[in-house]
């Protein structure tokens, strides 16, 4: 069994028919379909389940209205984006935290706080970024309240990322680093943190940054490794030849790449791919506190 660690299927892009990969027989295929028709297509798949972080504020009624549906396969992270910290209120901590707190009472599946952290990759002002810090402690502050993992998001900022982390290593309780895809030493000081790495389609390129993943991948322990999506982001290599120029503007990565994803780490650690599957399963059922009883088998 395979959880995408990491997916976002109350994106807009989902709510309507859509164009989205898949895989058959060894090669890439643009199919199409509704989010309901795809989660059914993952689970025959293999894909039993799937963690569905926030981005904005303003989106989580739509994602947790999705997730309250979808209880056999979804959890919910719930968190503010790092990106969408500069159009967040201060006062929506006490919303955000409030939130949390209601959900959980009502039953509903929250396993971690996120997607926080600090992303740096578009130029941006120093307030901005003051911003950014101020959320990620906040954030970290109120996953150490209710005992929760967080879910990352660390683009070109690894550096403030890990002295903020430091800096509140007392209060840590474990998460993901989300679509990692750094050296080595950046990788071994997150684990050392307690977090594990998300792997996902970036994986699955030829280049620079591809080929500096596959390393690290190859020389962590698999005990740090989860696998994840950031669907309807973060596509594999595809190519040019599938699909016509308006389609790939609209087609949705999906869960359905995971299999070449757990493929790929195999072959990179010359392990069987079973054995990366479970272990992978294994890892993210225990980061975020999942039971075998609620996972849809």
């Amino acid at each position: 069994m395979i959880i995408d660690s990491h997916a976002h299927y109350a994106h807009p892009k989902f709510q309507t028919e859509f164009p989205y990969l898949c895989e058959e027989g060894g090669n890439w295929t643009i199919r199409r379909g509704t989010c309901d028709e795809l989660l059914t297509e993952m689970q025959k798949s293999g894909i039993s389940g799937f963690i569905e972080p926030s981005i904005g504020f303003d989106a989580i009624e739509r994602q947790m209205a999705l997730v309250t549906a979808n209880q056999t396969c979804m959890w919910a992270a719930l968190g503010v984006h790092p990106t969408r910290c500069i159009h967040t209120p201060r006062k929506n901590r006490v919303g955000l935290r409030a939130c949390v707190e209601q959900a959980r009472a009502d039953g509903a599946p929250i396993v971690a706080i996120g997607e926080t952290g600090l992303d740096y990759h578009y130029p941006r002002g120093q307030q901005h970024r003051l911003r950014q810090k101020q959320w990620f402690a906040y954030q970290i502050k109120l996953a150490d309240h209710l005992k929760l993992p967080l879910v990352l998001h660390v683009r070109d900022a690894d550096g403030d990322a890990l002295r903020i982390l430091r800096r509140y290593s007392s209060r840590l309780h474990g998460g993901v680093v989300h679509c990692f895809g750094g050296d080595l030493p950046t990788a071994e000081a997150y684990v050392g943190l307690g977090y594990a790495l998300g792997i996902g389609g970036r994986l699955l390129w030829d280049d620079e940054e591809g080929r500096r993943l596959s390393e690290t991948v190859r020389r962590v322990p698999l005990s740090a490794l989860v696998v994840e999506t950031d669907a309807p982001f973060v596509f594999p290599d595809i190519g040019d030849g599938i699909g016509g120029k308006n389609q790939r503007k609209k087609l949705c990565n999906t869960s359905l790449i995971l299999p070449a994803v757990i493929r790929r780490i195999a072959a990179l650690r010359d392990e069987p791919a079973e054995t990366v599957e479970e272990t992978v399963y294994q890892n993210t059922v225990r980061i975020f506190g999942l039971h075998k009883k609620e996972i849809n088998q």
